[in-house]
């Protein structure tokens, strides 16, 4: 029953998103990104550590991206957390000028406490952009987006062994650019995620996404892209040597790690 229900909530999940998709988008882009996140936990209510990756297209080199990003995050208590990053994004493209985007967010989530079957968990960030374009016809520029996340999770499921269990999500966010829309090429953008995971170990996870993203590329919304990006996302955790703090936390912080 708990399978089904499960395998029943992401086909809804998943039509949703297509259905969410413009039918008369100009292009479809497959995209793979590969990302390694770490956190080190302190003792305390601090957490810090971050995530690097790798972004670019399925089947061709037009458009690669790396990026580095570390972050501090706080456990306001079971439910809330804070965190704070700087991110570096490095940008080559084969028919358009490189990018070097510099990045600072600060973002507020909760996890709600699970229920049997699954737990809901969200995200509010807010980041401020700041783009160097490797061409003398452009300006660099600043740009400030918000994000808005939403997701769901199942419990740990050992249908394949009581060590290293699996799990499922899905999740959809939205983007908003605050600019000279005159002046900006992406205007917003739109996610939705279906992901599994796996357990490995205690400190050790991985997860498969599926990601349909929507992007608007100018400011009456004419032009549009859809993207179907592939993500495998892998998860490290350095325990704290002796917590000296008594707020139980849950075991995977998820808002924050969807970047």
């Amino acid at each position: 029953m708990l399978r089904n229900l499960f395998i029943l909530l992401l086909l809804i999940f998943f039509k949703l998103g297509i259905s969410a998709q413009n039918p008369e988008s100009t292009s479809i882009d497959n995209e793979l990104w590969l990302n390694y996140s770490v956190k080190v936990e302190t003792g305390t209510g601090f957490s810090y550590g971050g995530d690097t990756g790798l972004r670019g297209f399925w089947s061709n080199y037009d458009w690669n991206q790396f990026l580095i990003r570390p972050t501090v995050n706080y456990k306001i208590n079971r439910t809330f957390d804070a965190a704070l990053a700087v991110a570096l994004f490095q940008t080559w493209n084969k028919n358009l000028p490189n990018i070097t985007e510099f990045r600072i967010h600060q973002d507020f989530s909760f996890e709600w406490p699970p229920a049997k079957w699954l737990s809901v968990f969200g995200r509010a960030r807010l980041e401020q952009r700041f783009f160097s374009f490797q061409a003398e016809e452009l300006s660099n520029e600043f740009r400030v987006r918000g994000r808005l996340l939403l997701g769901i999770q199942s419990q740990d499921l050992t249908w394949f062994g009581e060590k290293r269990p699996i799990f499922f999500q899905t999740l959809i966010e939205g983007f908003q650019t605050f600019a000279n829309q005159d002046k900006v090429l992406v205007i917003n953008q739109s996610r939705f995620h279906i992901a599994l995971g796996h357990r490995i170990a205690n400190n050790w996870r991985y997860e498969f996404h599926f990601i349909l993203q929507g992007t608007r590329l100018n400011p009456q919304n004419e032009l549009r892209l859809n993207q179907h990006i592939f993500r495998l996302r892998v998860f490290h955790t350095i325990p704290k040597k002796k917590s000296s703090i008594s707020i139980e936390e849950i075991e995977n912080v998820r808002a924050n790690v969807f970047n």
